[in-house]
Formats: structure tokens, C-alpha cells, sequence
């Protein structure tokens, strides 16, 4: 087993590793301080955050995920955000934090990915989930104080953090993290390439320790409260041979093999015969039979993983170590393997007694005896007057990469927040429900994998306020051919259209005439509500869509109305956010934004509880000149055929307006019923000739459309 054998170094070695003040790492030759049952931190050590003074601030090297440590805060800052329109508004708490964290005591070259709760927080290409400000400083000699910090501590009171990797977060909101400060971890690449063990002891012991180590590993961080507890783990489990030689700690000079005679052996200082060779092994029981080893595995976004190694079929003593290194599940397989077999082989031991010309020999020399296995390793060189008393144990073979697999866990998704295509859309409501007013409908798309919620402003007459996209992604494209108009009381064999969605891995697919019967694919072409039967994959998000159902709950109006490039939609609720606006804003400039600049506009029209225009609209002269006027109500609250009652009303009551506008004016009439006797002393006054006659539903929040029909005045 390799331990580190100090004396005068010492000194050296204790300074301080991040914010630990280190204690004195050997005092004589011969001293072996560094317990292997005391020696190191824990893994879970550096996914806890803290905010403690003086708590320690590892020196990171490579690639590691840190929690790092808080080191200046605001307290949460309240806001108050209203998501409805003037006149109904919907008033909403939340909060955001500005905060400092310190990472490494060591400079480093990047900051990652970033999670937050164990969510991802900032992704791989450096997008935030949410909104904040984020400034890094890589803990260089000269960087400057944070300019936020400084406004609020004031610049005589706000400290540089120089040669301490920081990173800072203004406007951090919350509302994702229930309203608190989450846990954050933090991807540090402290090196743009793996660094070597004999790097990382260098830098670490302020160069106190000069290693030819070559073994590399992905990331490590050192620290613990002290220097010799911050590289102990890498000593241990890389078997390195250092020796103290008054002012570095180093591997041995000559790692050539010396071959020792037998006439050397048994030297002794009185002339007597001396046992020439003292050999030793340790019982079975003394050395583990399970060795495990922890470690940090890149592949499981540098949580812990753990492998183990076995030593035949004895399972009755088990030991654990820690290494808070970074190396893939192969690399640590080998890795255990390799350090079981050293402490099996280390079980047996030889002591020699040498000429004084053997003083040469160092701690880590390697020599052949004579003896089986033919190469031995100096473990330890005293001088008994003139004997060189050597203590020598088996040298061992590195063994070949094992396969392993780190196993899975349950990744973050990183979805890139490229931009948004967004529409608004109105129509009635598809569930039959009488709804509490008018609502616009905001769908949204993107073409990326996967969905985040993103705050969307609202704009509208001189006023804002905030509200967020659909909870999932809308089946959103636009059309890219021109339907027809149709006669909406007949499925639509002749036309089709096609339509390209925005997400082009989403997908539509054809139904039967019962499913259709029954609501199914039910979508918004324009202002125009139509279903489709069959659905035809024309490659890269292209569809066309046939077999129609034409001018659905309403909309026969806007059949007439198509135009290339208008927004096509899947009426889904899950997939589109309703915007409750008060009826006055009716006729009003819509226009909605997200973070990133993507943005939509549409004039508000309060379609969704517009009544439906009445159809069959007829007219008929008495014989005394009398026009009878009758037509048939339709209701936005009841599309669905029940025998032997009546439509539902739809409104709180029942009112008509009534235009006929002919040659030389027009009157004005209401009814409380689907049919009107308009007197011939009223006709006389529009003219002789064309009038045109239009009948509205007069609703609650709004009148409907007009049915219209043209006759001849007498």
C-alpha cells in the first residue's frame, strides 16, 4: 500500500486548500500520519450547498459538478404580476433572488450546465430555463468586482473574489422552484483536457510534491481540511511511491531494477550470522475480500456510482474508498480491481539486511532478491549501524481496462429555447359549455424536441400584463394550399388542403366517420372550424387533409375566407391557453410576445361568445302587403342533436335585431322571437326595388353575424 512519508516538507504542505487552514502532513521519515480510516472527504460532500463562513472552497481540475458555496445573497424581492386585462384582473405573487457563489479556489475555463433542484437549470448550449441575469468569473488575478453587487454593497465594500471561480445571478425568478431559493449544482471545467495525477499533486502542494505519475483522470476536486487529506485519496488509490528528500516529496530517482546477490544478504554489524531473508505474510482475514470504490461517473451527470471488485468467493470482510475523482464506469472497474490486487499482494513482506553500498535504495525502488515474485518494491530504508535494513513488498502489474456500464438514470431533458411560433385564435366553445366570457385562444410551437412553459406579454390599447404559453406544446403549422369554400351541411369530398406543421416530428393521423361523429380531429383552419377523416404524411411535417367536415360549431362564415399561410391548429384545451378579456376591448389590437422577440397580433372580435347568425331566413308579402320575415336560431351551447327539445338558448334571453335597408333608407326592428311582421306602412318609406333584409342574434356579450336575403319592394 502506498502512504506518504514526510518530514521536513511538511511545513510546506499545510496552507491553505480553499478556505482550510492545512495541518502539519508529516514530521519524520519514517511517520505515517495519513490513516486510511480517517483520511479524506466524502463524495456527498460537494453536491451540498452551503452558506457557512469559513466553509471550505475546493480546488477544482478538469470537468466536475460542484454545489459550491453561497457567498453573498439579496433577500427575496416580492413582485406582484397581473395576468388578466383591465377590468378583470388576475393578481399573482412572486419571487426572485440575486445571489453569488463561489466554486473553486483555483481559477477555472467554463461554467457548463447548471441544475437547480436537480433540474436543469441552464442547458449545454448556455440557455437559461428561466429568466435571470448570469455573470461568470473564472477567479483570475485581475477580474473585477460585480458591478450589481457593488451597486448594492457599494464599491469600497464589495470584494473581487480574485483567484476564487464565481458566478453570479441577478433577477434569479423563483416561481419554478415553489417561490424559495433551490439547490444548485454546477458543471466546472476547470481544464480544457483531462489533467494528469501528477498535475493536479503539483498544484495542489503549491509544488511540494514532484510526481511522474501519468495516469489521468476527467475531474478531480481537493479539498478537506487539509492539503495531505485533499491528495490522499489520489496516493491511495494510484499506488504512487513518494519520497521525502528534505524539500519535494518525489517517486524514486532510478526506477531501473537493481538486482541484489545473494553474498548481500544477511549482513550484520558484529560479524555474526544474520537471517539473510525475514519473510512475512499477513493472515487472509486482515485484507478485504469486497473492495468498492466511489467515484464520480461523467455519464450520469456526475452523480456518484460506485464498483467493486471481488477477491475469489470470500465475502466476510468489505472496505470502501472514496475517490472524489471523475472517471468513466471502465476506468473505475480497473481502477478497484488493480487496487485490490495490491493490497492482496501487499500481504506478504521481506525484510533484508544490505551492505552500506545499498544505501542508495529509495522508498519506491525497485529490486530483485532473488526471490519469488522475482520484482519487489523498497518500502521502507533504515541504517542499523552499518546494515541497510530494507523492507521490500510484491510489485504487481497494472491489469488491462474492464468492461463496466455506469447504468442509467433519469436524464434532464435539455430542450433549447429556440423561438416560439405563436397564433391567436378565436372560436366557440368547442365543449358545449356556456363559458364566463369572451376568451382568446393562444397556441404555441416550436420546432425543437420537448416543451418548457415561457412567460408571454399580453399588449393591448396602451396596457400589458403577463400570462405563459401552453402547458404542452400546440399541434400548430400554418397552410401552405388554399381550400375552397363548401356547403357545410355535406361532407367535403372534392377539397383538401395541405398544412406544414412547425414541430416536424409531430404527427396527424386519419379517423373513421365515428370517431368523426364524435368530435375527433377537430381542428382551426383560419377562423374556419373544420374536422378531417383522412390525413395523408407528405414528408418533413407536410399533411393533407381530406374527407372534411366543413364550417363546424358556427364558422360556415369564414369558409369563404381561406388564404395561403393562414395558422392551422389542433383544437385541443391541453395545448392552448385561454385569455379571459372583458368585452370592451372588443375591436382592440391584440398582439402577444415572448422573451425572445417572437410575436402574433390579431383583432379582438369576442368570437367566442358571439351568438351563431340564424339561418333559413325567409320572406313572404301578404295580401294586404304585409312582409313576414322568419328564420331559425342557432346556439353556440348546443351543437349536439337531442331529440324532442329544442337547442338550448345559449344567452339569458332571447332578442333579434332586424335591417332592412332598401333604395331610399332602412329601419331598425327587434323581436323576441324567431319571426317578424314588418306592416306595409313601414316598407313604404325604403323604396321601391332591392332591399336587403339582415337578422342578428343579440347575445349577452355580443350580436351575432347576419343572416341575409335579398327581395324586391314592390
Amino acid at each position: 500500500m502506498a502512504t506518504l512519508v514526510l518530514s521536513t516538507v511538511g511545513t510546506a504542505l499545510g496552507g491553505p486548500v480553499g478556505g482550510a487552514i492545512g495541518a502539519l502532513i508529516g514530521q519524520s521519515l519514517d511517520q505515517q500520519l495519513l490513516d486510511p480510516a480517517k483520511r479524506g472527504p466524502r463524495l456527498g460532500d460537494l453536491s451540498v450547498q452551503t452558506s457557512s463562513y469559513g466553509t471550505q472552497i475546493p480546488r477544482v481540475y478538469g470537468s466536475m459538478r460542484v454545489a459550491g458555496t453561497v457567498v453573498w445573497a439579496t433577500d427575496l424581492i416580492e413582485s406582484d404580476q397581473t395576468t388578466g386585462a383591465k377590468g378583470q384582473p388576475d393578481v399573482t405573487y412572486s419571487y426572485s433572488v440575486s445571489l453569488a457563489v463561489a466554486l473553486s479556489s483555483r481559477p477555472i475555463h467554463a461554467i457548463g450546465r447548471i441544475w437547480a433542484d436537480g433540474k436543469l437549470l441552464r442547458g449545454v448550449e448556455g440557455d437559461f430555463k428561466v429568466p435571470t441575469t448570469f455573470r461568470f468569473y473564472p477567479g483570475s488575478e485581475s477580474q473585477d468586482i460585480d458591478p450589481f453587487i457593488a451597486s448594492i454593497e457599494g464599491i469600497a465594500n464589495t470584494p473581487a473574489y480574485r483567484r476564487i471561480a464565481l458566478v453570479v445571478f441577478e433577477n434569479l425568478e423563483l416561481a419554478s422552484f415553489g417561490n424559495r431559493i433551490p439547490v444548485m449544482t454546477f458543471e466546472v471545467i476547470a481544464d480544457t483536457v483531462p489533467p494528469t495525477v501528477a498535475a493536479i499533486l503539483a498544484d495542489a502542494s503549491i509544488g511540494a510534491i514532484s510526481s511522474d505519475a501519468s495516469q489521468t483522470v476527467a475531474g478531480y476536486a481537493a479539498y478537506g481540511r487539509s492539503i495531505a487529506a485533499a491528495v490522499q485519496p489520489l496516493v491511495d488509490c494510484f499506488d504512487l511511491s513518494l519520497f521525502d528528500d528534505g524539500s519535494t516529496l518525489r517517486p524514486p530517482l532510478d526506477r531501473s531494477a537493481v538486482t541484489i546477490n545473494s553474498d548481500e544478504l544477511g549482513n550484520s554489524t558484529d560479524g555474526r550470522t544474520a537471517t539473510k531473508v525475514e519473510r512475512d505474510r499477513l493472515p487472509a482475514a486482515s485484507v478485504p475480500s469486497t473492495l468498492r470504490l466511489t467515484y464520480y461517473d461523467p455519464a450520469r451527470d456526475y452523480q456518484g456510482g460506485e464498483t467493486r471488485a471481488l477477491a475469489g468467493e470470500q465475502n466476510n470482510n468489505e472496505a470502501q474508498q472514496e475517490l472524489p475523482a471523475v472517471l468513466s464506469a471502465s476506468d473505475a472497474k480497473a481502477l478497484v480491481q488493480q487496487m485490490l490486487a495490491r493490497q492482496w499482494s501487499a500481504r506478504d513482506t521481506v525484510t533484508v539486511r544490505l551492505p552500506p553500498a545499498r544505501l542508495e535504495l529509495e522508498p519506491g525502488s525497485i529490486v530483485e532478491p532473488g526471490l519469488a515474485p522475482a520484482s519487489w518494491i523498497v518500502d521502507k530504508v533504515t541504517i542499523d549501524g552499518f546494515v541497510t535494513m530494507v523492507e521490500l513488498r510484491p510489485s504487481w502489474q497494472p491489469t488491462a481496462d474492464l468492461p463496466a456500464e455506469p447504468g442509467r438514470i433519469v436524464a434532464n431533458s435539455d430542450i433549447l429555447e429556440e423561438p416560439l411560433t405563436l397564433a391567436l385564435l378565436e372560436a366557440p366553445d368547442v365543449s358545449g359549455a356556456v363559458i364566463a366570457g369572451p376568451t382568446v385562444l393562444i397556441a404555441a410551437s416550436s420546432p425543437n424536441r420537448g416543451w418548457n412553459l415561457r412567460p408571454l406579454t399580453v399588449a393591448s390599447s396602451g396596457q400589458s400584463f403577463l400570462t405563459q404559453t401552453p402547458a404542452r406544446k400546440s399541434i400548430l403549422g400554418r397552410a401552405v394550399t388554399v381550400l375552397p369554400a363548401a356547403n357545410p351541411e355535406l361532407v367535403d369530398e372534392v377539397n383538401s388542403f395541405d398544412v406544414e406543421l412547425v414541430d416536424e416530428q409531430q404527427w396527424i393521423t386519419s379517423c373513421d366517420d365515428e370517431s368523426l361523429a364524435d368530435g375527433e380531429n377537430l381542428a382551426i383552419l383560419g377562423d374556419e372550424i373544420v374536422q378531417f377523416g383522412e390525413v395523408i404524411s407528405l414528408g418533413n411535417g407536410l399533411f393533407r387533409l381530406g374527407h372534411l367536415l366543413r364550417g363546424r360549431h358556427g364558422t360556415d362564415w369564414a369558409s369563404r375566407a381561406h388564404a395561403a399561410g393562414e395558422p392551422f391548429c389542433l383544437l385541443d384545451s391541453s395545448s392552448m391557453r385561454p385569455l379571459p378579456l372583458p368585452v370592451w376591448m372588443r375591436g382592440a389590437s391584440l398582439t402577444v410576445t415572448d422573451r425572445n422577440g417572437s410575436t402574433t397580433s390579431r383583432t379582438f372580435g369576442a368570437d367566442s361568445v358571439r351568438p351563431l347568425a340564424p339561418i333559413a331566413l325567409s320572406a313572404e308579402f301578404g295580401s294586404n302587403g304585409d312582409l313576414s320575415l322568419g328564420w331559425i336560431r342557432r346556439s353556440r351551447s348546443g351543437f349536439a342533436w337531442v331529440d324532442e327539445i329544442d337547442a338550448p338558448l345559449g344567452e339569458s334571453r332571447e332578442e333579434y335585431g332586424v335591417v332592412i335597408s332598401g333604395t331610399a333608407a332602412s329601419v331598425e326592428l327587434t323581436s323576441a322571437a324567431p319571426s317578424l311582421l314588418v306592416p306595409a306602412s313601414e316598407l313604404a318609406a325604403l323604396g321601391s326595388g332591392p332591399a336587403t333584409i339582415e337578422v342578428c342574434q343579440v347575445g349577452d356579450w355580443a350580436a351575432s353575424r347576419a343572416a341575409q336575403l335579398i327581395i324586391e319592394l314592390p
